[in-house]
């Protein structure tokens, strides 16, 4: 690639009947200018698609990592989700057999004052048996003496 440099300080033989030497000098400098201008444009240019490049690598960069994070935050989410249902569904195990205990229980004691309230009435029945005996009893005595 020609340099600026290498336009001005070309040289050309003369010959008879040439073009106007300043004329082309003066040509070659406006030229050698210009193109410094654009070599210098594309220099910068280029320096400027490096970083744009270097930074579309770390963009790139961020983003899978970003992305990364995302996976592990949903997988995160997923694993407390399952623990959350775990526990939920092992306290209504609880709560169950708990209410299943309670059952038995009020059930066992329910028999427990069923079987009381019988033997009370057994008991009755063999008092108020006792009591006719003793009024029977005494009712003999009064009809014997009276």
């Amino acid at each position: 690639m020609l340099t600026p440099i290498d336009i001005q300080n070309k040289d050309f033989d003369v010959k008879f009947r040439g073009y106007d030497t300043d004329e082309v000098d003066d040509f070659f400098d406006l030229v050698a200018a210009d193109y410094e201008k654009l070599y210098k444009e594309n220099s910068e240019m280029k320096k400027k698609m490096l970083e744009i490049n270097e930074q579309i690598e770390k963009y790139k960069m961020m983003e899978s990592t970003l992305q990364n994070s995302i996976v592990l935050a949903q997988s995160a989410s997923e694993e407390i989700r399952a623990n959350a249902n775990e526990k939920a569904d092992n306290i209504v195990k609880q709560a169950q057999m708990q209410a299943e205990e309670i059952v038995k229980q009020a059930s066992v004691e329910a028999s427990s004052a069923k079987n009381e309230v019988s033997a009370l009435h057994v008991e009755v029945q063999q008092y108020k048996a006792q009591l006719k005996s003793v009024c029977a009893s005494l009712n003999e005595m009064i009809e014997r003496i009276g």
